[in-house]
């Protein structure tokens, strides 16, 4: 396959705004966690192991 038919055809799918929407959502989620967190009296690690599990799923 063609790399600029490849790319192409990854805009027409829309592809990079599902990326861009997925990483802002991943962003927010993990300040909301940074704030929310300590409030409720949760590990440091809760943090940590949160934040890692939604790069990993990416």
């Amino acid at each position: 396959m063609n790399p600029k038919n490849f790319f192409a055809e990854l805009k027409r799918r829309n592809v990079y705004k599902v990326a861009v929407a997925y990483a802002i959502l991943r962003w927010l989620l993990i300040q909301i966690a940074t704030k929310v967190f300590p409030f409720f009296e949760i590990p440091n690690w809760g943090n940590h192991f949160g934040s890692t599990t939604t790069f990993v799923k990416a």
